[in-house]
């Protein structure tokens, strides 16, 4: 029988990092959930179980704190040995300001959080798996990755995961270890859901930014990271690849349409 693959999910505890660990369950893997909420972990653990998990395990993690990330490591390699894949998903949202008005105590919490609690997970694990000779770590950046969105501490935290992602693809890839990245979109998870409830949210008009005219699910970012991390992807490391439902195209291609219209002879 084949040895089931052990998969760390940091920030595993709601919306897209659920979706993944229940994604990585449905294939029979040991996976590791991992975040602040022991409530809702322990409940995404027994769901991971329930959905085909050969195991799954939930452990208390605080991505700002270095030695809580070193002690999920060492607590991962007691459960299922060194991971052959982990994700960073942890990270906390932001509202929209001007750079102006940033204020530095949060702008300092978020690159904390969002950036160097990924450098923290690819470190701690990334040094497992190099010793191991093989993994895949996958981070979790955004739309804000590739666009100057109005989100002056959270927007450049996602502009430098993807320059972490690539300088450590170069520099893991001789060690057998593979890094990437996936961009979501505007994902209908539980937050956004809420939002759109109280009326702060249009979804008609978040639909509208996008070319296919629909939300991301929490499922569409799954099943790119279960790619990423699978041999299906052996080839491919260094990549941040958008899971956007193509707002990145639309959003230029209709501004420029605004100004430059065809004109139907």
């Amino acid at each position: 029988m084949k040895e089931a693959r052990a998969i760390v999910v940091i920030g595993g505890t709601s919306g897209i990092g659920k979706a993944i660990a229940l994604r990585f369950a449905r294939e029979g893997a040991n996976v590791l959930v991992a975040g602040r909420d022991g409530e809702r972990g322990g409940a995404v653990a027994q769901a991971c179980a329930e959905a085909g998990a050969a195991r799954a395990l939930f452990a208390a993690v605080d991505v700002a704190d270095p030695a809580s990330v070193e002690a999920l490591a060492v607590r991962a390699v007691e459960a299922f040995g060194a991971p052959h894949a982990v994700v960073n998903c942890a990270g906390i949202l932001q509202s929209g300001k001007r750079v102006l008005d940033q204020p530095l105590d949060e702008d300092e919490r978020l690159w904390r959080i969002n950036y160097r609690g990924t450098l923290l997970g690819c470190q701690a694990f990334g040094r497992l798996m190099a010793e191991a000779g093989r993994g895949a770590i996958l981070n979790v950046g955004s739309l804000a990755s590739f666009a100057p969105l109005s989100l002056p501490a959270y927007t450049p935290g996602k502009h430098a995961v993807v320059a972490l992602t690539e300088i450590l693809a170069a520099e893991l890839g001789p060690r057998g270890v593979r890094v990437n990245a996936v961009a979501p979109g505007y994902t209908l998870s539980d937050g956004l859901k809420e939002k759109i409830a109280r009326g702060e949210r249009d979804p008609d008009a978040i639909v509208e930014t996008t070319a296919l005219r629909r939300f991301v699910e929490p499922a569409d970012v799954a099943e790119a990271a279960a790619f990423l991390c699978s041999d299906l992807a052996a080839s491919i490391t260094g990549v941040t690849l958008p899971v956007d439902a193509g707002w990145l195209v639309q959003a230029p291609y209709a501004q420029y349409l605004r100004g430059n219209p065809i004109r139907l002879a």
